[in-house]
């Protein structure tokens, strides 16, 4: 059975009666929501299919709207790219670049737990000003019981309802405006063929491979930036920081629990998927297990199909590509693009106003 989402990009079948795989695919990387891991995912599949990607000129396409040309790599003669993966907020302008057939998708991340992620990566790894001037015993505590205090401007913060302004939220309405939110989740249905949840992370690989007509061997992935800090605090501190919070992130709660809905709706729907997710869950610690091996005896992995997966056939040399960082593996796409297509074009950057607040860049999140 093949589920087709609503405004989704009809597969075309080969001559065999087989649909091909769709290779032309926008993905909005939004910040901690796993986005890294499933950047590994869509560079992998680009760089194995030879697909062209439109790159960042930096680390970021941008950090706030709106999309201005210099903020991507374009060559002369290339008029249109197969794949969008690195971070940006949502601008329809960058679509002019694209193929008019592309899927477009995104993820989401339960808010609370996006929000203890974001406060601890942008406070102790990336140290951005406004969360490490919190000089106090309890800097979680402090945040939350006071968050006008401590928070900054607009795109510069990272802990305010960002996965709404990811996605393009009209900064000119309040986060708590529930009728601009209503229509804002509306406008995200159009914008975007599937939104996943990171919560269900393997039940969302799956319904995207099962939608794009990939192979198992499309979606294998090493996990990226996993911080492993968790919350050592009592059951009713938890709960009174989950209550403050719900305070300050209503665009955020309503846009995931709206998608998270039609999510489930979604995987209940797929005949034997959570079968697959089991079968695919056991095949990646087996290819972990390959990849992790530094004597080798076999540097080929073979795992037959189960009810569910297709074989892996894979040499070890697929397992660096497996395990590489978003920055590098950025640069090689870009380093493999200039040796086909020549030097860039030479595009005026963006003039922000003397007024804008300054966002402080994010590693690669």
């Amino acid at each position: 059975m093949t589920l087709v989402f609503r405004g989704e990009p009809a597969a075309r079948p080969n001559g065999h009666g087989l649909q091909v795989p769709v290779q032309h695919v926008y993905y909005l990387k939004t910040h901690k929501t796993g986005s890294t891991t499933m950047y590994s995912i869509l560079a992998e599949f680009c760089r194995s299919h030879q697909l062209l990607a439109l790159l960042p000129s930096g680390t970021h396409i941008n950090l706030r709207p709106p999309f201005h040309p210099s903020q991507v790599v374009l060559h002369d003669n290339i008029s249109k790219y197969d794949m969008v993966f690195n971070h940006h907020v949502y601008d329809e302008k960058i679509f002019k670049y694209l193929h008019n057939d592309t899927f477009k998708f995104t993820t989401l991340r339960e808010p609370f737990r996006h929000f203890i992620s974001s406060f601890t990566y942008f406070r102790e790894v990336d140290q951005f000003p406004y969360l490490k001037r919190i000089n106090t015993s309890d800097p979680l505590a402090s945040f939350l019981a006071d968050p006008q205090k401590y928070e900054t401007k607009r795109y510069a913060s990272f802990t305010n309802n960002r996965q709404s302004m990811d996605l393009g939220f009209n900064l000119s309405h309040p986060f708590h405006d529930l009728t601009y939110i209503r229509s804002f989740i509306s406008q995200t249905e159009k914008r975007f063929h599937l939104v996943l949840i990171t919560d269900y992370f393997h039940e969302s690989l799956i319904l995207l491979k099962r939608t794009l007509h990939w192979t198992t061997a499309d979606i294998l992935y090493y996990k990226k930036l996993a911080s492993g800090q968790k919350l050592s605090v009592s059951n009713e501190t938890l709960q009174l920081y989950r209550q403050q919070h719900k305070q300050i992130s209503t665009a955020d709660s309503q846009l995931y629990h709206h998608f998270l809905l039609v999510f489930k709706e979604k995987i209940s729907a797929e005949r034997g998927l959570f079968g697959e997710v089991k079968e695919f869950e056991t095949l990646l610690k087996k290819v972990h297990s390959f990849c992790d091996k530094t004597q080798l005896k076999d540097k080929q992995l073979v795992i037959p199909p189960g009810k569910w997966t297709d074989e892996i056939n894979i040499l070890h040399s697929k397992c660096k590509w497996l395990r590489l960082g978003e920055v590098s593996f950025t640069k090689y796409l870009q380093t493999v693009r200039n040796v086909m297509f020549g030097t860039p074009q030479k595009t005026d950057s963006v003039q922000m106003s003397k007024n804008t607040t300054q966002i402080p860049v994010p590693s690669t999140t």
